[in-house]
């Protein structure tokens, strides 16, 4: 399911990296970064990193990282839009509806583009 550009920025911007992962990790600041023990993983020495101004996550023992969304899907093991819907729950939004028009639009521009590239080919 392709879910609207804005309603991902407003997702994203709902779903604060640090205020999620904190739910699952104690993190303490260390320069620009949060530090922690890696909950994927476990392990005894700090090496999971947090940067808020990037909104991005990684670590360098397990080399994991990404988004808050990758964050949601390693940990809950879900899918994609399991994670989409798990972040939307938590911050209170309603999901796009399946008939949205735009969603339409969108899943029509990238089945005729998947077409032409299949055509090249």
């Amino acid at each position: 399911m392709a879910f609207p550009d804005a309603w991902m920025n407003e997702l994203l911007a709902k779903n604060d990296i640090v205020s999620v992962i904190s739910s699952y990790v104690e993190l303490k600041p260390k320069g620009r970064r949060l530090w922690g023990l890696c909950p994927i993983h476990g392990e005894k020495t700090p090496s999971f990193s947090v940067s808020p101004d990037k909104q991005l996550f990684y670590c360098f023992g397990c080399h994991a990282g990404g988004s808050v969304i990758q964050f949601v899907m390693d940990m809950e093991r879900l899918s994609f839009p399991e994670a989409v819907r798990f972040l939307a729950d938590r911050s209170g939004m309603a999901m796009p509806e399946e008939d949205d028009e735009q969603i339409l639009k969108l899943r029509e521009r990238r089945e005729r583009l998947y077409e032409a590239l299949k055509l090249a080919a």
